[in-house]
């Protein structure tokens, strides 16, 4: 018990010590540190460039499922963002999509890839987003899968986690295993397809040091200050886009799907039946009929 007493102080203490830098534009991106954190990738295949991007808490293990029929055709630069994966992990306090997009920039640069297509999950979806604003030369095509783009609720699992002191203790307490799994409960819709691969390589992920910590830091970064204001200069993006979505989504619901398909201009949107908040884990097949389709254009 005096340990639990101990550790529930210490997660306050670090919950109202944190630095707080501004999650917004002007400072995550205009003000950007010029000491880039290296970002962990896997190359696959040969062929023009595709970078991918998962969603929050996952690694590039997440596009598994789809990874060797894209391979077939293009060159796959599968990143792990920061915090996340095999990447670094500092305590930086730097983890808003912006920061994210301005590391996969300068990923870019250094690998002189240009003409790349991007393809972005949820959170990797908001990262996407934000590096065609930053630097939309690059950028040939972008493929937003369920992409966190606009303001909204939290989901419940990540509410949860800022309940002050009771929601970091539970998360340092429960087991890596259960916290995984039901996040995938929710973010399914057909909970028999939970692929026990990948939810074994996100167990030994959360598992990792410093990795749970990262994770509850980067939880209060997930919707930047000013996306609302942000979110305006979508329409100024002429990159060809597609836009995957499940139908059955409740962690991003689909009418964001169809606000992001009215805002960008060069858009086509298909919208999987039956089908949960990560396509190409619960359904690759219907997502790689659509990738094809757009990509091999």
């Amino acid at each position: 018990m005096t340990r639990l007493l101990f550790l529930g102080l210490t997660l306050l203490l670090f919950g109202g010590c944190a630095p707080k830098i501004a999650n917004t534009w002007q400072e995550r991106v205009v003000h950007a540190p010029q000491n880039p954190v290296p970002l962990y990738v896997r190359v696959y295949g040969t062929g023009a460039p595709v970078v991918l991007l998962h969603g929050f808490g996952a690694s590039g293990e997440s596009f598994s499922r789809i990874i060797p029929e894209l391979s077939r055709h293009f060159r796959l630069y599968v990143l792990d963002l920061k915090g996340f994966g095999d990447s670094p992990k500092p305590d930086d306090h730097r983890y808003s999509v912006y920061d994210q997009a301005v590391l996969v920039e300068r990923f870019l640069q250094k690998h002189d890839l240009r003409n790349v297509t991007l393809i972005g999950h949820s959170y990797g979806g908001g990262v996407a987003l934000s590096l065609a604003l930053m630097d939309p030369a690059r950028i040939r095509k972008m493929v937003l899968i369920d992409a966190a783009a606009y303001p909204q609720q939290l989901p419940k699992l990540i509410r949860w986690l800022q309940i002050p002191v009771v929601g970091p203790l539970a998360f340092y307490l429960l087991p890596a295993s259960y916290e995984v799994k039901e996040s995938y409960r929710y973010a399914f819709y057909d909970k028999r397809k939970i692929p026990e691969d990948i939810d074994h390589a996100y167990t030994k992920n959360l598992q990792k040091p410093g990795a749970k910590q990262i994770y509850l830091e980067a939880s209060h970064e997930l919707v930047p200050q000013d996306i609302g204001c942000v979110s305006r200069y979508y329409r100024t993006i002429r990159i060809p886009t597609l836009i995957l979505w499940g139908s059955n989504d409740i962690v991003i619901r689909p009418e964001k799907a169809y606000r992001l398909h009215r805002d960008l201009r060069n858009s086509r949107l298909v919208i999987i039946p039956r089908c949960g908040h990560i396509p190409h884990e619960e359904c690759p097949k219907q997502v790689l009929e659509a990738l094809e389709k757009f990509m091999l254009q």
